[in-house]
């Protein structure tokens, strides 16, 4: 029996299917040593460097402050000096309070160094009698800094001391400093704050903040804080300094900041005997501790947890982080005053905070909008991040209508029940359920799936109880996810979106016990199946004719409307309704059109024929002609399912390589492609939805990472060999040698990898047997195993 972290050498076979390719990332074979120089910083001054492979400080000792801080994600120490973080030099600076005394900072001190170590694997030095200022001083420091060959951050230990009680009451202390870097997001205990470009605005507050990283511009720092038994106040600073830097950061030792908890052109410092500082017994004075790690990077997304070690392709590795950190954690409005003043309510947005947000004060979209974004918060392996989605989905599921409709959204804290556009559909109470679900999932939360299953399941009715019993089809009252597409009846998207679901609900029932809901939710599913490909199919006579897609609806009358939609075509194949013969007479028709992603379109169109101003909600054809990222992702996972060469090329080159290449170029992206196959400037900027969607891609397509609360499978789609160390996520996978495999949760697991190579050896450490699903062979560890499909394997965790 292992303990609740699964770490298992897994050995499987499979034939290999579809083209292959190595996705080991490059880097250099050995970590560079850490470092101790001098370099020239003005005429008669010299800073000290320190330095390993990835990161490269520089302190002005003569001033006392840090004035240059460079990372190099990849660990081959080329630190350029444009890549320095650093607007104005991190430092100890001091204000009277209530007074217009000009601010004084440590630029005038003469600290004294101590180099306590200096080897090839680690650096510490000690910098004493930093002062922020040389005559009369009102606050002295002690600076240790360590540095390790194998980390991406340096680490800042802080003792210090006001030089009397006078200067405790009428004086603020603090560390401050500005970054290049545009975008600044904060993850207090409270719910993360973030801004972009909110010109010379400040954010106070007094909760305690334990991560806070600024991106975008091209580099990107990380600050994790350990300030034990020091609460110190914060700011946050948003183009500070008129717009000269992107952002910016203070970390108060004395003094209180008003307001608090909102952004504000001007913030005020006033004496309280509510300081961070605590005041010393025998010299009269406050002193603080402070402790933090800083973590700069030349790439737009914060570093200082990653491995050092193995992991993905640079290029894929850059676009899963900025997809993860730069845009969803940033729509997140969990702090107080985020929605609406005085309160603090679990919402999400569309795009990030900006001085405006796109679709201002509407909140929790999960149509599918919100499984999308929360699905990328889930995937960053970071707790708090995780723990934040479950928020988010609960504040939802608060406001369940009797009949279990799920809010479409919120106006301020306000639930509404229909859709901009005044539909109502099935896509909400749809995905989030799923969102719920992959919580569960990627967590291991079992208990917390068994004590909100109730909700869950009434949620779910919403949609089951649409369902006709003579047609086994869900007769929908509105578009499943582009809401402003007039389809109702027996639609092909809700339809086909419903046979995946009852598949997953049935899944979870099972794992919760109750087996025999189970089994009638896949007979559910089953039976839906057969009556889309009787019913909805598109044979001559039928629809648009070709016997080559699903129509867009079949109405009671027996007349149908058709569309020829990719999205609810793309859902069938991803769900496997129609055979493998139809799934790929369907792809070659959605490749044929002019817009589609395969001929140069955005990934990925919304249709062949036209919505039109008599076929759209109040005549709104503003998604008539787009791509969409949501369509993406199930063209992404019904190519995975037909699984073969084509498949294969169409999404590497033409969906996943574009949107990667624009998210690595400009960080944030607009919230639709057009036909031309480049972003809609008209489109609302900063949105969330292409960002994640490629680390969807990314993590569930290209490297098959599926972890459930009873099953683990690693498919990829294209590697022979990759590292995915992400979060708490770890897989190790070769074709050649099987996996290693690390993930959150406890309970019997059964792990099934693909792609493995028939007929090699697999064995060594692993003590299990495994049994071929078809029953071509047995496989025993350390024998030679020749299965022609997926070896499972089921072990306690």
């Amino acid at each position: 029996m292992l303990t609740n972290k699964c770490k298992m050498l897994i050995f499987f076979v499979m034939l290999l299917v579809g083209a292959s390719g190595v996705y080991a990332r490059e880097k250099s074979e050995t970590l560079l040593p850490t470092s101790l120089t001098w370099t020239k910083v003005g005429p008669d001054t010299n800073a000290l460097v320190i330095a390993n492979g990835f990161v490269q400080v520089a302190v002005d000792i003569s001033a006392g402050n840090i004035i240059s801080m460079v990372g190099d994600f990849n660990g081959t120490g080329q630190f350029l000096p444009e890549k320095n973080i650093l607007s104005s030099p991190w430092k100890l600076e001091s204000s009277l309070l209530d007074d217009d005394t000009p601010l004084v900072s440590s630029s005038s001190a003469s600290p004294t160094l101590h180099i306590l170590v200096n080897t090839t694997t680690h650096v510490s030095v000690k910098i004493d009698g930093i002062t922020d200022k040389v005559l009369v001083p009102r606050a002295k420091e002690t600076w240790m800094l360590s540095l390790f060959n194998t980390d991406r951050g340096i680490e800042l230990n802080v003792t210090g001391m006001t030089t009397n009680e006078q200067v405790a009451k009428t004086s603020t202390i603090r560390h401050s400093a500005t970054f290049k870097a545009t975008s600044i997001t904060a993850l207090y205990d409270r719910g993360v704050v973030q801004m972009r470009g909110l010109n010379n605005q400040f954010f106070g507050s007094e909760d305690r903040l334990g991560t806070v990283y600024a991106l975008g511009g091209g580099s990107a720092v990380e600050i994790l804080r350990r300030h034990a038994g020091t609460k110190a106040a914060t700011v946050l600073l948003s183009a500070p300094q008129n717009g000269r830097a992107g952002s910016g950061f203070y970390d108060l030792w004395t003094g209180t900041v008003t307001p608090l908890d909102k952004w504000t052109k001007t913030i005020s410092l006033s004496a309280t005997s509510n300081t961070s500082a605590q005041m010393h017994p025998s010299r009269a004075s406050s002193t603080w501790t402070a402790s933090f790690v800083i973590a700069p990077n030349d790439r737009n997304f914060p570093a200082l947890n990653m491995t050092t070690g193995p992991n993905l392709p640079d290029t894929d590795l850059e676009a899963m982080m900025t997809g993860l950190y730069g845009s969803s954690p940033g729509c997140l409005c969990t702090y107080d005053n985020e929605v609406v003043p005085g309160k603090r309510v679990a919402q999400i947005a569309t795009t990030i905070a900006r001085p405006s947000r796109g679709y201002s004060g509407t909140y929790n979209y999960f149509d599918p909008d919100n499984f999308i974004s929360l699905s990328a918060l889930q995937y960053s392996g970071e707790p708090y991040l995780q723990n934040q989605a479950r928020l988010v989905i609960e504040r939802s599921g608060a406001f369940l209508l009797d009949n279990g409709q799920l809010p479409h959204h919120f106006v301020d804290d306000k639930p509404q029940y229909t859709a901009l556009s005044g539909a109502t559909q099935t896509g909400p109470n749809t995905f989030w359920t799923k969102s719920a679900l992959r919580y569960a999932h990627v967590t291991g939360d079992i208990d917390w799936l068994r004590g909100y299953m109730p909700t869950l399941r009434k949620a779910s009715s919403f949609c089951f109880n649409l369902i006709d019993p003579e047609r086994h089809l869900l007769n929908a009252p509105g578009s499943l996810m582009i809401d402003v597409f007039i389809r109702n009846n027996f639609t092909a998207d809700s339809n086909a979106m419903l046979v995946g679901f009852l598949r997953e609900f049935a899944d979870a029932e099972e794992i919760l016990g109750n087996v025999t809901g189970a089994t009638h939710l896949r007979q559910l599913a089953s039976a839906m199946a057969t009556a889309m490909n009787a019913d909805l199919w598109a044979a001559d006579g039928v629809g648009l004719g070709g016997n080559d897609h699903y129509v867009t609806q079949l109405n009671p009358d027996g007349t149908t409307r058709d569309f020829m939609d990719y999205d609810s075509n793309l859902i069938a194949v991803a769900h496997s309704i129609p055979s493998l013969d139809r799934a790929q007479k369907i792809l070659s028709r959605i490749d044929g059109g002019k817009c589609a992603a395969a001929n140069g379109g955005g990934p990925q169109y919304v249709s062949e024929v036209y919505y039109g101003k008599n076929d759209t909600t109040n005549g709104n054809t503003g998604d008539s002609s787009c791509s969409m990222g949501r369509i993406a992702w199930f063209d992404s996972h019904a190519r995975k399912n037909v699984g073969n060469a084509s498949a294969l090329q169409v999404f590497d080159t033409h969906t996943l390589a574009p949107l990667m290449r624009d998210l690595i170029a400009y960080t944030w992206l607009h919230e639709r492609y057009g036909c031309d196959g480049k972003q809609q400037d008209s489109r609302t900027e900063a949105y969330f939805e292409y960002p994640a969607t490629v680390t969807m891609l990314l993590r569930e397509i290209r490297y098959g990472i599926d972890v459930g609360l009873r099953n683990i499978t690693i498919n990829p789609f294209g590697p022979t060999e990759y590292n995915f160390h992400i979060g708490n996520i770890n897989v190790d996978y070769t074709a050649e040698s099987g996996a290693v495999i690390n993930v959150a949760g406890e309970g019997t697991r059964t792990f099934t990898i693909h792609g493995m190579t028939a007929g090699a050896t697999y064995g060594g450490a692993c003590s299990f047997c495994t049994v071929c699903l078809a029953s071509v062979s047995l496989c025993l560890c350390g024998s030679l195993c020749a299965c022609a499909y997926t070896c499972v394997l089921s072990v306690w965790i």
